[in-house]
């Protein structure tokens, strides 16, 4: 799903559902060059690409809040980005980029894989959610840590 699909896809569940969903302005250049010179190094490309189509949203119920760049968090290793459910924190593992040149997305607090990469997030992770209640901040058992091969 390419980034406009997922506004798109959110504004449909909106109008048909009633979803209560908030979309930023995009994130300037400025704003992305001064989070790639904060984190040591560019963005990876989709991130990048989601953060020029929104620089974040905001999801009422189920409550969902994607920060602006302006907000990201470091949290160890981690960059704090997005919050589930008012309490579960994702974050880009900024440590490394994986197999696929993105940053592992992890539950801040554990440590735990979400998806490899942000057009997993998007695409899959936020509509398991928003359509599911999916609580995909938790560990699945079988699925490998983020970065093993």
């Amino acid at each position: 799903m390419r980034v406009e699909e997922f506004r798109r896809a959110l504004d449909k569940r909106s109008a048909s559902r009633g979803l209560e969903v908030v979309f930023h302005p995009p994130a300037s250049t400025e704003a992305l060059q001064a989070l790639s010179e904060r984190l040591g190094g560019p963005l990876p490309f989709q991130v990048e690409l989601f953060w020029r189509a929104h620089d974040g949203l905001v999801v009422r119920e189920p409550a969902l809040s994607v920060l602006p760049c302006s907000q990201w968090v470091p949290v160890g290793g981690f960059v704090h980005f997005a919050t589930f459910d008012g309490q579960h924190r994702l974050g880009f593992d900024t440590r490394s980029r994986n197999n696929a040149d993105q940053w592992d997305i992890v539950h801040v607090d554990t440590g735990d894989c979400v998806t490899l990469t942000m057009a997993s997030f998007w695409s899959n992770k936020v509509f398991a959610w928003v359509d599911k209640r999916r609580p995909i901040w938790e560990s699945r058992g079988a699925v490998p840590p983020c970065g093993a091969s």
